[in-house]
C-alpha cells in the first residue's frame, strides 16, 4: 500500500534510508543531547561553527523536535518539517550578495542531504525573496523521490545566516499540495531563525 502524500517524505527527513543525511550540525555540548522527542516551542542550541567559534542558534519549532536527527522539528502525521543544515561559506562568495543555486543544490539537495536519500531532487528552482538583518530568505520548489520511489513535489523556505565561516540554514517545507494551508506557519518558522556568535557565558557554567 502506498503511503499518503503527507507521509511520503518519511525516508528523507526521518532518516529511514540506508544512511543518515549529512547536516553537518556539530553540537557544542553533545552530552546534553537526548534521543527523546521534545515538545514543540522555542528551540535553542549552542553549535560549533566551521571555524571553531561557538554559535547560538534558535527558532520557533511548531512540531516535536527529533534530536536524534540533528536539529529537526517535524509533524509526524503530515510531513511538514524544519531542519538545520550547515555548510562552509563558498570560496567565491562576496559579502552582501545572494547565495547561488549551485550552493543550495550541493548543500541541501544533493544525494547526501535530507531530500536526496532516494535520489537527488529534480526541477530545483530557488529565488531570494527577502532580507532582514543578517538573514536572507529564499523560496525553493523541487521534486524528490519518496521511499516508495514516487515523485513528490515540494516547496520550502530556506532562511540563511552566515557566521563563523559557515552558512547556517533553517529549511522549512512541505508538499506542494499542502503549501497553501501551511505556508503562514512555515514562513513564521523561517522568520524566527536566529544564528549569532554565542556570548562566552552562553549555556556554560
Amino acid at each position: 500500500m502506498m503511503p499518503p502524500e503527507g507521509n511520503a517524505f518519511d525516508g528523507g527527513v526521518g532518516g529511514l534510508g540506508k544512511t543518515k543525511p549529512q547536516t553537518n550540525v556539530v553540537f557544542a555540548n553533545p552530552e546534553m543531547i537526548e534521543d527523546d522527542i521534545i515538545t514543540p516551542g522555542d528551540y535553542n542550541a549552542e553549535l560549533i561553527a566551521p571555524d571553531g567559534r561557538l554559535i547560538f542558534l534558535s527558532f520557533y519549532a511548531p512540531w516535536p523536535m527529533l534530536k536524534s536527527q540533528g536539529i529537526e522539528s517535524r509533524d509526524l502525521a503530515y510531513g511538514e518539517s524544519s531542519f538545520v543544515q550547515v555548510a562552509n561559506v563558498p570560496k567565491n562568495y562576496v559579502s552582501g550578495t545572494s547565495l547561488s543555486k549551485e550552493f543550495f543544490i550541493d548543500s541541501i539537495f544533493g544525494s547526501t542531504g535530507k531530500y536526496g536519500m532516494y535520489g537527488s531532487p529534480t526541477d530545483v528552482k530557488i529565488r531570494k525573496i527577502d532580507s532582514e538583518g543578517k538573514n536572507e530568505l529564499y523560496l525553493a520548489s523541487f521534486t524528490t523521490l519518496t521511499p516508495a520511489m514516487r515523485e513528490s513535489d515540494r516547496k520550502a523556505y530556506i532562511s540563511t545566516s552566515i557566521v563563523g565561516g559557515g552558512v547556517f540554514m533553517l529549511v522549512s517545507g512541505t508538499t506542494t499540495s499542502r503549501w497553501k494551508t501551511q505556508e503562514p506557519l512555515l514562513r513564521k518558522t523561517a522568520e524566527s531563525f536566529i544564528c549569532t556568535e554565542a556570548p562566552k557565558s552562553s549555556f556554560r557554567k
